[in-house]
């Protein structure tokens, strides 16, 4: 009987839980209907027309799939820029999944200066978020800024200057600089990750941990025994945010998404080819959901289960 009391609190718990979780949401899926469910029927049609700018607004011309087999099988470039984004998506995910946890495990250590490494690493997400950088950008002056287009101003520019002037070749400071920026840009990815592996470390109860170091289990066992099955919804929810960060950043020349960059001057650069261009994000979109659903069957099936 006490069984059964046990299983319906907990039942109505859920429920609870569910419905604050629609609540949630319901702001958003309400802004979605109001202002972006149009746009995006109206891109669904693009991809299927030659579009134009006319006298009267966008002019379109039925092609039929014309648009996806002119990328598929005759642009040299589009596939070669996808291959590549997914490449750099997958790598960042991996990366910053396992250093992100690495880091917050360290970080929620019991030692001394804990709030100022906390605060040291949570510094590239402050200096490169939007007010703040256009705050810099500003007092630096914008000659400063040319060719960065990004945060990866902050990454190593006084590291060239020494190295240019120790009389460094500029083959080797070009290899440095990749070096550094790629560092400077994971740390800065790792942000909001660590974040969120902070907050699901500190929910794990001690009495778990005691009870397994009564048991004699090593500190290697208690990790994956333990720590990793209770963060998993974490570690599921750090894994959607990376595919999404990696696959929506925005960038100039070299550096950011060049995907979005596709799109983005296919649209609005000087080909002004709107059909083209949303039949690429739709395509793109297409490999991003897949990668999304892909990460749900293999981790948040699971990681539900272990949550509820």
């Amino acid at each position: 009987m006490q069984g059964k009391v046990k299983r319906n609190k907990s039942s109505r718990l859920i429920r609870r839980q569910q419905r604050a979780g629609y609540f949630f949401v319901l702001p958003w899926v309400i802004g979605f209907i109001i202002f972006f469910l149009e746009p995006l029927l109206e891109s669904m049609w693009y991809t299927l027309n030659d579009v134009t700018m006319g006298t009267d607004g966008m002019e379109t011309t039925f092609v039929g799939l014309w648009n996806f087999r002119y990328l598929i099988l005759e642009d040299s470039k589009f596939l070669m820029n996808l291959w590549t984004v997914t490449a750099d998506m997958l790598k960042q995910v991996a990366i910053c999944t396992v250093l992100s946890l690495f880091i917050a495990v360290i970080l929620i250590q019991n030692f001394r200066g804990r709030t100022i490494y906390r605060a040291i690493f949570f510094l590239p997400i402050i200096m490169t978020s939007g007010v703040v950088y256009s705050m810099v950008g500003s007092a630096v002056g914008s000659s400063a800024l040319s060719g960065t287009g990004n945060a990866y101003l902050y990454g190593g520019v006084s590291i060239a200057s020494l190295m240019q002037q120790g009389g460094v070749s500029p083959s080797v400071i070009n290899i440095i600089m990749g070096i550094v920026d790629s560092i400077f840009a994971m740390i800065t990815n790792c942000g909001v990750p660590i974040l969120l592996y902070i907050s699901g470390l500190q929910k794990i109860p001690v009495s778990a941990y005691e009870a397994a170091k009564i048991e004699g289990a090593s500190s290697w066992d208690i990790f994956w025994k333990i720590t990793v099955p209770k963060i998993s919804p974490i570690i599921f929810l750090n894994v959607v945010y990376s595919i999404v960060d990696s696959c929506t950043a925005y960038g100039k020349g070299s550096e950011g998404n060049i995907m979005m960059k596709a799109i983005q001057d296919m649209g609005f650069g000087q080909t002004m080819k709107f059909g083209m261009s949303a039949a690429m994000a739709w395509m793109y979109f297409m490999v991003i959901a897949f990668f999304l659903l892909l990460s749900y069957l293999l981790l948040g099936r699971k990681a539900n289960k272990i949550e509820n």
